[in-house]
């Protein structure tokens, strides 16, 4: 094989690539009517809706906390700090819900055709795999041993993309549930740095203080002004119990925010935006992984 031949090779691979792509694009209107309705974004989460409770909760204390530690760790990245950038990927988003698990694979599946862990099974057929084996050209490379399955395999890693993509949706809901809940602190209590705890906490001595007020020997009114100056202490299990509601609302808004925002992104069209924007991920991942690893690879085997 010479550099001429090589050359050809590289292109037609890149050739698959684009008509995979464009596979890939062309079901994107038919995915989001599928999957992105309101019906069938109830019907998916009412299917996990037990298990996803407790992570809306813990993502939604998380969710800024996070952000503010991306946002600064891209500061010394952005002055060339490279590692700084593999950091970023080990701050934690969230515990991932299995609704979101599910759309993960869906996308991967039904979208991009690629292969997908399924319950400890491979599922989904390769669909660059199979573009690249009926080409005229690359198809005999491929039977011949020229390029290998594998090889072939590694080109582009799918799941790290869909699960970037999916992320960012996630860190967003989970932040406006965040936002939702400091705003109530400083509604109702003039405090906007109270969180879960702190609300609920206030809560419980606002609760105790009215039924201190309400036995006060000279009147409800006296008590009020009393247990202003000298405020009772609530219990464990008042704190408790105040705490576990302001949960439960937090919980509920997530769950509402999470179960409107898809159909409202279809409706506007931002879902197939999204789509095409991990798409055109997809496509410069397998392009720069065909001239960064397969060139090579061919170069090699011509000499």
């Amino acid at each position: 094989m010479n550099d001429q031949q090589t050359a050809a090779a590289i292109l037609a691979l890149e050739e698959c690539i684009e008509q995979y792509i464009a596979e890939c694009r062309s079901r994107v209107d038919g995915f989001v009517e599928r999957h992105f309705s309101l019906q069938e974004t109830i019907a998916l989460q009412k299917q996990f809706l037990v298990s996803d409770l407790l992570c809306h909760p813990i993502n939604a204390l998380w969710a800024i906390p996070s952000l503010f530690l991306k946002k600064l760790i891209e500061i010394p990245v952005k002055l060339g700090w490279r590692s700084g950038a593999d950091l970023m990927t080990l701050v934690p988003t969230g515990l991932k819900t299995r609704y979101q698990k599910e759309i993960e694979q869906r996308i991967a599946v039904e979208l991009l055709d690629w292969p997908c862990t399924m319950g400890g099974q491979r599922a989904s057929p390769n669909g660059l795999l199979e573009r690249m084996q009926r080409h005229k050209q690359v198809g005999p490379m491929l039977a011949s041993g020229t390029l290998s399955d594998e090889a072939l395999r590694e080109l582009s890693d799918i799941p790290r993309l869909v699960a970037e993509h999916s992320a960012g949706r996630i860190v967003v809901l989970d932040a406006a549930a965040t936002v939702l809940t400091l705003a109530t602190g400083w509604l109702f209590f003039g405090d906007h740095s109270l969180g879960i705890s702190g609300i609920g906490g206030l809560i419980a001595r606002n609760r105790a203080k009215e039924e201190a007020s309400s036995t006060f020997i000279f009147g409800s009114g006296l008590g009020s002004a009393y247990y202003s100056i000298f405020p009772p202490n609530p219990s464990f299990w008042q704190v408790m119990g105040a705490t576990l509601i302001v949960g439960l609302s937090v919980t509920a808004i997530s769950l509402l925010v999470g179960l409107v925002s898809d159909p409202c992104l279809k409706r506007a069209g931002f879902q197939q935006a999204r789509l095409n924007m991990l798409i055109d991920a997809v496509e410069d991942c397998l392009h720069r992984q065909v001239r960064k690893r397969l060139r090579p690879l061919i170069k090699q085997l011509a000499a």
